[in-house]
C-alpha cells in the first residue's frame, strides 16, 4: 500500500475520531440523564486502539509512536536457529526445541508466545523491560515476571508465569474507571498507597462519570495492586486497562508492563521519570 494512500487513510481515521469525539462531548454536555459518561470513553479508547493498529499495519507516522519497539515477526529467528533463548528457558525448567515455535500471540507491539504454564513476551519497548527487571521473581509485586533476558539492541524476552486474562467483570469495569483517574490526575507520579486517598479518588471518579458505587471496593483493589508496583519500581503503569489485568492465586497481576505510547511518548524520558520517581520513594 503506497504511503501516500496510507497518509490520507489515517487522516480520514483522524477526522472520524474529531467527529466521534465531539457527538459524544455533546452528549455529555446536554443529557443530564445521560447514563454512564464512561461508556463514552471506552468507545474513544476503543477506537483510538483501532487508529493505533491501522498506523502499525501502514507504518507510516501518526498514530501512537509504537513502530520502533515492535516486537513481532523478527522474534521468530529466536526459536528458529539454536539462540541463548532454548539455554535460559531450559536453564528455568522450560523445554525449548530449536525449530519449535510455540503458539503466539500478537498484541500491540509485543508477541507473546505459550509454553505449557509460562509465557515468553517478547518486548522491545526500553521501559517495559527494565520494569520487569525490578520486579522479576519478586512475589511481593503484583506481576507473573520470573526472568528478563537481553536479546538484540531494545530487544528482551519477558517469561512469566500463565495466568487467567479473564479477570471478573466487575474488576474490569473497576479497572477502566481507574483509567479515567490516570487521565484525569496527570499531576500525579504513581498511585497512592494509603486506602483513605483510594476511596476519595474512586468515589470522586464514579461520581462524576456516573458509575456504580458497588464498584468502589473493586476500584481500592486496583488501586492498590498499581501502587504496589509503583512502590516497588517507580512506575506509574498508565495502561493497565481491563484487556491488561489479569488473575493469578485470585490476586490481581499486571502481566503487560508496556507504557501507554502516545503520539510524543518518549522512551528516554519515561526511564527518566522512572528514575526519579524512585529516587522519591528511596529505591536504589
Amino acid at each position: 500500500m503506497c504511503k501516500a494512500f496510507s497518509t490520507i487513510f489515517l487522516n480520514v481515521i483522524s477526522h472520524l475520531l474529531s467527529k466521534v469525539n465531539l457527538i459524544l462531548l455533546d452528549k455529555v454536555m446536554n443529557n443530564k440523564n445521560f447514563k454512564n459518561w464512561l461508556k463514552s470513553s471506552k468507545l474513544k479508547r476503543e477506537i483510538k486502539s483501532f487508529s493505533s493498529i491501522l498506523s502499525n499495519i501502514l507504518n507510516v507516522s501518526g498514530g501512537v509512536n509504537e513502530s520502533e519497539y515492535r516486537a513481532h515477526d523478527t522474534t521468530l529467528k529466536y526459536w528458529q536457529k539454536p539462540s541463548k533463548l532454548q539455554d535460559w528457558l531450559n536453564n528455568h525448567g522450560i523445554n525449548a526445541e530449536v525449530g519449535t515455535i510455540p503458539e503466539f500471540k500478537d498484541g500491540g507491539a509485543g508477541r507473546a508466545y505459550f509454553i505449557g504454564k509460562n509465557v515468553v513476551k517478547f518486548s522491545a519497548n526500553p521501559v517495559e523491560a527494565e520494569v520487569a527487571k525490578m520486579v522479576s521473581n519478586n512475589k511481593e509485586v503484583p506481576t507473573p515476571v520470573i526472568d528478563v533476558l537481553h536479546l538484540d539492541g531494545n530487544l528482551h524476552a519477558i517469561l512469566h508465569h500463565r495466568v487467567n486474562m479473564d479477570a471478573p467483570q466487575k474488576i474490569k469495569d473497576a479497572a477502566d474507571y481507574v483509567t479515567a483517574i490516570v487521565d484525569d490526575h496527570p499531576e500525579m507520579d504513581g498511585f497512592p498507597p494509603d486506602k483513605p486517598t483510594q476511596e476519595k479518588l474512586s468515589i470522586e471518579t464514579l461520581k462524576e462519570y456516573g458509575g456504580d458505587m458497588s464498584l468502589l471496593p473493586y476500584m481500592i483493589l486496583v488501586l492498590s495492586s498499581l501502587s504496589k508496583l509503583y512502590q516497588a519500581t517507580g512506575f506509574k503503569h498508565d495502561d493497565a486497562g481491563p484487556t491488561n489485568i489479569g488473575m493469578m492465586d485470585d490476586k490481581i497481576v499486571f502481566p503487560d508492563l508496556g507504557p501507554n505510547q502516545t503520539k510524543d511518548w518518549d522512551a528516554e524520558k519515561a526511564l527518566e521519570k522512572i528514575k526519579q520517581n524512585k529516587a522519591k520513594l528511596g529505591l536504589n
